[in-house]
């Protein structure tokens, strides 16, 4: 396990990124989607069963899916040691849906948050917006 490491995650409902700090800036380390398109894992029995699902719009259930992937990410991450810190970026509903699908262990490592989208910003906009 390499010491502190330190991971950026920026998402959102439907697309999320992994970067780390270089002396360049920020370096993406893994980028995935909603589509199953990146190098994220497919959960097909992670889903809620139709016969007693709420209504509720359904772009909004993939939301929270994704939400509960990205969190997945982390909390593998942790278990397996490769990161040591979590910074977390994202819309306040999708912040709040990948908070809460954290398990103990990564909880403790999220060092902080931050409550804005920026999926869209370029690598080297991102390291102001974490300083």
């Amino acid at each position: 396990m390499s010491k502190g490491t330190t991971w950026y995650v920026v998402a959102d409902g439907g697309k999320a990124r992994i970067l780390t700090g270089s002396s360049n800036g920020m370096r993406t380390l893994q980028q995935f989607d909603n589509s199953g398109h990146g190098d994220t894992d497919a959960d097909a029995s992670g889903g809620t069963s139709q016969l007693k699902a709420p209504k509720s719009d359904p772009h909004e259930q993939a939301k929270g899916h994704f939400a509960k992937q990205v969190a997945h990410r982390l909390n593998e991450a942790v278990r397996t040691g490769a990161v040591d810190e979590i910074v977390l970026a994202a819309p306040a509903h999708v912040l709040h849906d990948i908070r809460e699908a954290l398990d103990k262990a990564a909880s403790a490592k999220l060092a902080s948050s931050l409550s804005k989208d920026l999926t869209n910003t370029p690598e080297h906009e991102l390291a102001s917006h974490f300083a």
